[in-house]
């Protein structure tokens, strides 16, 4: 397929300063080749979950014509049993500015998102296995360096090849990144 599966993961707990903040990750992963990213987050808010489709795109050099997600707040409004999703009109701007379409997981059926499970437990299993978490920053590159020497170049087990030797002929179909990048900042309201 030309498209990447999308999801949270819970990673515990991380000290800052004198307080504890609960560690999110955001996981990507291509179809095709099982060629994934990750990347941590103290918050699974809407601009981190945009940003972290932005770093995953820039990451694989490209966009897939599909993003799969769940029936999370930040991707999906709603989704009555039997009706088509409502996107969030957010999520839905910023697949228009990279040019792909949203999937979303019909409600009840977790299993049609069965390649990001399985990142997100291999990603705990295998990264946050025995890991200290020291800092945003520290965990984010300690990341970025298990991905290139570890995740994707294990032998998958549903392929029986590395996912970044089946990402050569995948990368074929991903299109450009824009040139303007998507503005991730919010704008909120406050009352004085």
């Amino acid at each position: 397929g030309q498209g990447a599966q999308v999801d949270w993961g819970s990673a515990g707990w991380l000290r800052v300063g004198a307080t504890r903040r609960r560690l999110s990750f955001f996981v990507m992963v291509l179809c095709y080749s099982r060629r994934m990213f990750v990347e941590f987050a103290l918050a699974q808010t809407q601009e981190h979950f945009l940003a972290g489709h932005q770093h995953a795109f820039e990451y694989f050099g490209g966009v897939t014509a599909e993003v799969m997600v769940d029936n999370c707040k930040t991707a999906v409004l709603s989704h009555p049993l039997g009706q088509p999703a409502v996107l969030h009109p957010r999520y839905q701007d910023f697949a228009q500015h990279h040019g792909f379409t949203i999937k979303a997981c019909g409600a009840r059926k977790p299993h049609e998102k069965g390649r990001v499970e399985k990142a997100v437990h291999y990603v705990k299993q295998n990264f946050l296995a025995g890991l200290e978490l020291a800092s945003l920053e520290a965990i984010n590159a300690a990341a970025r360096q298990w991905l290139d020497q570890v995740a994707n170049l294990r032998v998958h087990g549903e392929t029986h090849q590395a996912p970044q030797e089946l990402f050569a002929q995948e990368r074929t179909h991903l299109r450009p990144l824009t040139v303007l990048p998507y503005d991730l900042a919010t704008l909120q309201t406050v009352l004085a």
